[in-house]
């Protein structure tokens, strides 16, 4: 395994929340702390903890500044949780006010990339990271075709300067669809 590379994209059926402990479990977000509808949802009911760190993240700043970034949520043993949150940051909001397909795509790769650092970090501070797993991102309350949002991840490309040389980041992302 290298320490740069591009990300490899494996889709699979089944529960993205039933993932092996240390498991980093992406989402995309919208800018100001609402997990209220769809996967994020799903998330809110499963890590209500997680939920409060967003949403206390996104009030710390203006929803312009948090699209195209990403926020990396530790495990929470002590409540039960052993998975991170990755939330990246695709739309400054959400519903009718959601931004465009275009805009949303163009926040998704800088967010990846900001999410792959932050976990490149914890594991050059010898946290063990498990799985990447995420939801077909961007696709659900976003309406972004799924096949958009994966060419966009496909392509990225993390260098040596986003990596440090001793980290082995896992490269394959799977993504898991209930049916």
């Amino acid at each position: 395994m290298s320490s740069q590379g591009t990300f490899r994209i494996t889709d699979k059926v089944g529960d993205l929340f039933d993932a092996p402990p240390n498991s980093v479990l992406i989402h995309a977000c919208n800018c100001i702390g609402s997990w209220s509808g769809g996967i994020a949802r799903a998330f809110r009911d499963h890590y209500p903890d997680a939920y409060r760190i967003y949403n206390a993240h996104c009030k710390r700043s203006l929803p312009e500044r948090l699209a195209g970034t990403a926020l990396l949520i530790a495990p929470r043993p002590d409540a039960g949780k052993q998975h991170y949150i990755g939330c990246v940051f695709t739309s400054k909001r959400f519903g009718r006010a959601k931004d465009t397909p275009a805009m949303i795509l163009r926040s998704t790769a800088p967010a990846m990339l900001d999410l792959m650092r932050q976990v490149a970090a914890e594991m050059e501070n010898g946290e063990e990271i498990g799985e990447i797993r995420m939801c077909r991102i961007n696709s659900g309350l976003f309406s972004v075709p799924w096949q958009q949002s994966k060419r966009v991840i496909e392509r990225l490309q993390l260098g040596e300067e986003d990596v440090p040389k001793d980290v082995e980041l896992p490269w394959e992302i799977v993504t898991y669809n209930p049916e």
